[in-house]
């Protein structure tokens, strides 16, 4: 027996979030067979404070509002009975204004609403499961990191891709443009990766838009842009630490 009818997650970020970047969304679940039918229903918001070109400026449209209804991937209708498991709801609602605000409505033999007792957990899970609805419905492509660490020896390229559609990651494993093998990537370990791949600074005015030949390091995000560690890969500041971190990661990645 499922532990619910139906789920609506409702979502709305910080008040330290300006336009044109704040937003709120809805996205409803309900359990089909295996799978998990979606309804998403997303709005930017405080927009009209901004002029149309401003907008613009930052990289969006005058309406990027979004809608989908479909089906998710059965991994997900799974992940998220897990997490209702240990779910409960608070009586009241705390409103922190540093804080993105989520609430639940959970529908089972009646309807609960409030905020649920693990956050943490919840802020998390949301996000994945709205990724994986945008990957799902064709709005976004899965995640994609190019690593290519050329020396006097050769080439070694790792290409790690995240899918959250299917909720799976991999990496392939290239050697001198030839031999390739492939494994998978543990899904748990993705936010690690993730927190350590986008500590550092990326600079992409001096970015390289043609695959590098030349010794060095270099990453590929996804954006079609070729970064050199040390160089467009920086410290954000003095006294950080960020670029060991990262080249320890990226090495067992090649490895």
């Amino acid at each position: 027996m499922s532990l619910f009818r139906q789920l609506t997650i409702h979502f709305e970020t910080s008040a330290q979030l300006p336009p044109p970047y704040s937003y709120q969304y809805s996205l409803t679940l309900t359990p089909v067979a295996e799978l998990l039918q979606a309804d998403l229903k997303l709005t930017y918001t405080h927009r009209d404070e901004l002029e149309a070109d401003e907008i613009e400026a930052e990289g969006f449209t005058d309406n990027d509002d979004y809608q989908w209804k479909g089906e998710l991937d059965k991994v997900w209708r799974g992940e998220l009975e897990k997490l209702l498991a240990k779910t409960r709801l608070s009586g009241g609602i705390v409103l922190d204004e540093e804080q993105d605000f989520l609430t639940l409505e959970w529908q089972t033999e009646k309807l609960q609403r409030g905020q649920p007792e693990n956050l943490s957990d919840w802020h998390y899970f949301a996000q994945e499961l709205l990724q994986a609805t945008f990957e799902t419905s064709g709005k976004e492509r899965a995640f994609e990191l190019h690593i290519l660490d050329v020396t006097t020896q050769g080439t070694v390229e790792a290409i790690v891709t995240a899918s959250f559609r299917t909720r799976s990651a991999q990496i392939k494993r290239v050697v001198d443009g030839g031999k390739s093998s492939l494994r998978f990537y543990p899904w748990h370990e993705l936010p690690h990766l993730m927190e350590v791949l986008y500590a550092p600074n990326w600079l992409s005015d001096n970015a390289a838009s043609q695959k590098p030949k030349r010794k060095g390091l270099y990453f590929n995000p996804g954006d079609e842009m070729w970064y050199e560690y040390n160089k467009q890969v920086v410290e954000p500041g003095k006294g950080a630490s960020t670029l060991p971190k990262l080249k320890n990661l990226i090495g067992k990645l090649l490895s």
